[in-house]
């Protein structure tokens, strides 16, 4: 049995198992993947370090192995309690006095021709991260409410213009765009462009000219 099993093992999870073993406590971390982390393709705003999601990710992992912290990648299918817990996975079942979630959330895109293809080449899932790669530039961001005009806003003072992509739904208040704010209801086809994304289509045969698209 252990002290506390964590679901989860990206930065959070395995940064939470660090501080617990050097508590001398016994931990186990238990995870599909590294989550959101996976898709940076270059991280260049943390300090003293420049590099891809996926190797700061491995980085950390590979200090919790150096801690002989056991690191699981299984999926979790249930948790129960009888004054501990039973942690159920596909491959097997872990007791623990703490179970700590550190899942994270997961991104849901949408099912659009040409979005995976340029991951990590112009298309990114956060304006705060990357929106200073663009500076100057045409981007555009992808979503129909609230959090859509927040990304907006804040690519706002950085990039030459900002067209916000509503794929054919609109829940955003006009009265909050900027100058450099546009919106864009059309229903779209694909997105098209060679070594980077360079353009937007749409169904109804019309194009957008952008450098980047944030999700």
């Amino acid at each position: 049995m252990y002290d506390v099993i964590i679901i989860g093992k990206g930065p959070a999870g395995i940064s939470a198992s660090l501080y617990i073993k050097r508590a001398n406590l016994s931990v186990m971390v238990i995870g599909k993947s590294i989550g959101a982390l996976e898709k940076a393709k270059t991280i260049e705003n943390y300090y003293g370090i420049t590099a891809t999601g996926k190797e700061i990710a491995e980085a950390g992992i590979k200090q919790a192995e150096e801690l002989k912290i056991p690191i699981k990648t299984e999926e979790v299918l249930s948790i129960s309690y009888d004054n501990t817990f039973i942690v159920t996975t596909n491959k097997d079942e872990y007791e623990a006095k703490v179970v700590l979630l550190a899942t994270g959330t997961n991104r849901i895109s949408p099912n659009i021709n040409g979005l995976r293809e340029f991951e990590g080449k112009g298309i990114s899932y956060c304006a705060v991260c990357d929106g200073f790669l663009y500076r100057g530039q045409d981007v555009a961001v992808l979503g129909n409410g609230e959090y859509a005009l927040h990304e907006s806003q804040e690519l706002a003072n950085i990039v030459k213009t900002v067209t916000i992509l509503t794929n054919g739904k609109s829940n955003i208040d006009s009265n909050k765009l900027q100058g450099k704010i546009l919106i864009n209801e059309k229903i779209i086809k694909e997105f098209e462009g060679d070594s980077i994304i360079r353009k937007v289509k749409f169904e109804d045969k019309t194009e957008l000219i952008i450098r980047g698209v944030f999700v």
